[in-house]
């Protein structure tokens, strides 16, 4: 690694999840902000660099250093995300203009803005500010990537805009996935991590207590009850809410037209244990999440943990109704930690449900490691020879 003092941004930082990354490629922080104080202290409390409260909504350009080598940031998303309100009118589809002013004051030798790929839709309007307010000094690539293929147990679909300050181009920074990307969750590919190769080795969660404080314990499985607990009992493995019969669907999904909703297919989703995890989100609600652990036997003992998959067709009786053979239950908050790539030592600030939103709202450590690192080379004047630019990317840096 090189010796020379590369300094990096973090705006919007939340609990520094991407900030760490850079932080782990040779990246020194020289300012960061959230406007959230659990994450702020989640953020000052396991990184170097120190992160501030700040309403990025207004005005702060004046307080950042210029020149900087590398700005990061992922504005709110939840108006753009599929798992949100998607609601047009929801002043955070905005906040993406309080990161273009960052980007025009401090003029950043590389910025990267990591985001939902429902942020698609703003895209135009976002290249064509970042030429205007610089005179169209960067280069600027987009790109959906998923996060699997990058040495994160999770299929996390995002898009990452990428600039490059024209005087500092010497190819585009980007990181050698394991194997082609697909957006394909159920496609085995090789060189991904497994849910049970990330996790396994954790053992069985602690028990909760109804305090809402984890007393600085992160592997405590928060209970399923009412609704949640009965559906989650009879959706096996890979499946969700479309693999109950009609007949036994309990309310208030009984009666219910199954056609012309996704819902069916995207409720009370329980993943593959062979497969890297699903998406994690800011909740813990299994309705439209991510959050169920699959249903396996732990077998071993500590430090030598594995897993034994529960097979679905041992336990669906002749009507198609799946009854699991163990508790389900949801992911942990370390679990959620460990498919976002933060390290054990990692600590999160607030309540169990305070943390997961933290947890959910990160960029994974690994990946933005894996992209600073990259971007770092390039600076530096090492980066291996890259493709050249094709004639669409030479259009977006027009």
């Amino acid at each position: 690694m090189t010796t020379r003092r590369r300094t990096s941004i973090g705006l919007f930082c939340g609990c520094g999840g991407m900030d760490l990354g850079a932080e782990l490629s040779g990246f020194e922080s020289v300012f960061a902000a959230d406007a959230d104080p659990l994450a702020v202290e989640t953020y000052n409390g396991n990184l170097r660099g120190r992160a501030h409260v700040r309403d990025l909504s207004q005005p702060f350009s004046n307080l950042l250093p210029r020149d900087v080598d590398l700005l990061l940031g992922g504005p709110p998303c939840q108006g753009f995300s599929s798992a949100g309100s998607k609601d047009s009118a929801d002043p955070r589809n905005q906040l993406w203009r309080a990161y273009l002013c960052a980007v025009a004051y401090a003029r950043p030798k590389v910025f990267v803005m990591e985001n939902v790929t429902g942020f698609g839709s703003e895209l135009p309007s976002f290249l064509e500010a970042v030429r205007a307010e610089t005179d169209n000094g960067y280069l600027i690539r987009e790109r959906d990537v998923v996060t699997q293929f990058y040495g994160v147990p999770q299929f996390r679909h995002r898009k990452i805009v990428l600039g490059v300050r024209r005087d500092v181009f010497r190819g585009w920074p980007w990181p050698t996935p394991v194997d082609k990307e697909h957006h394909n969750y159920t496609r085995c590919s090789p060189g991904l991590i497994s849910m049970e190769s990330a996790l396994a080795d954790l053992g069985p969660p602690d028990e909760y207590q109804s305090s809402g404080t984890l007393d600085g314990r992160d592997h405590v499985a928060m209970p399923l009850v009412g609704t949640d607990l009965a559906i989650a009992s009879h959706i096996p493995n890979g499946g969700s809410l479309k693999d109950i019969p009609d007949a036994k669907l309990p309310a208030p999904y009984s009666g219910r037209e199954r056609k012309g909703t996704k819902g069916w297919q995207w409720y009370y989703r329980k993943p593959r244990p062979h497969l890297p995890g699903r998406t994690v989100l800011a909740s813990i609600r299994p309705i439209y999440a991510t959050i169920l652990f699959p249903d396996v036997w732990l077998e071993g003992g500590p430090g030598a943990w594995s897993w034994k998959p529960v097979p679905r067709e041992e336990y669906t009786d002749r009507d198609g109704y799946y009854t699991s053979p163990v508790p389900p239950r949801r992911l942990t908050v370390r679990e959620c930690a460990r498919l976002q790539t933060f390290p054990d030592s990692f600590r999160f600030a607030g309540t169990v449900l305070e943390k997961h939103r933290q947890i959910g709202n990160a960029v994974p450590v690994e990946f933005s490691r894996r992209l600073c690192e990259a971007i770092r080379m390039m600076l530096d004047g090492e980066l291996p020879p890259n493709e050249p630019l094709s004639a669409q990317q030479m259009l977006l840096s027009l």
